[in-house]
């Protein structure tokens, strides 16, 4: 079983010793952590890697907070990422009302409490996880139902084309499906004949000293897959 991936979380503060404190707290998720010094450093991370949550300094030199913080809404990619602000300032009301606008989903005051951290931070990593299988999952199913359809397609193409009558049914004995030839065998001129129980199609072929024979070995087969349905 191959080990769970992890999910990235990008840091991003203009102090080294911020990034260091984040990353011991951190560090015991055992995701991979993103260091960026400044809000150009941390757009570049996003030009190359998905994260599961961003922990963004408010007051940087040069770019703060908010305008990377807005730069990072503007591309599609990453519209949707989750965006803590981390800030030394109480937060008024003024700078969360802007900040919840930008996109932020939380404030956290400097000094970090480590234990609220962690738990923020870790319900975005697993939400980003199962939102990352679900989409592996949708993927598969989708290949599947592709690959599905074009077999079938194979199926129908050659049993269009093939000399012999074929013919399909469902578990209640109703016809499905049959090709041009196995009409011509059996007389049929329309579809619509399809839709008749059994005794009504491929049984008229059979011949009459055979057909109870038929009707029984048919019958107990149904019976039997349906029987294996039901467990």
């Amino acid at each position: 079983m191959q080990p769970e991936p992890k999910a990235n979380i990008l840091l991003v503060d203009d102090k080294p010793e911020n990034l260091l404190a984040l990353e011991a707290i951190l560090g015991n998720l055992g995701e991979n952590l993103v260091q960026a010094n400044c809000g150009e450093e941390a757009l570049r991370c996003l030009l190359h890697q998905d994260f599961a949550v961003i922990l963004l300094d408010v007051q940087m030199p040069g770019m703060d907070g908010f305008e990377t913080a807005s730069l990072i809404r503007s591309r599609q990619r990453s519209r949707q990422t989750p965006i803590i602000f981390l800030t030394a300032f109480g937060a008024n009301d003024q700078m969360q009302f802007k900040g919840y606008s930008l996109g932020a989903v939380d404030y956290l005051l400097k000094p970090i409490n480590s234990d609220i951290l962690l738990s923020k931070v870790n319900v975005f990593v697993e939400l980003y996880k199962k939102t990352e299988a679900l989409k592996q999952q949708t993927a598969l199913l989708t290949t599947i139902n592709s690959e599905l359809k074009q077999s079938e397609e194979r199926f129908r193409l050659i049993s269009t084309c093939s000399p012999i009558g074929i013919f399909e049914t469902n578990f209640e004995g109703f016809c499905t499906f049959a090709n041009t030839r196995y009409k011509t065998i059996c007389g049929f001129t329309d579809s619509g004949n399809l839709t008749d129980g059994l005794t009504e199609i491929w049984l008229q072929s059979v011949h009459p000293e055979d057909r109870e024979r038929a009707i029984n070995s048919w019958s107990s087969y149904i019976k039997s897959e349906n029987s294996q349905k039901e467990l």
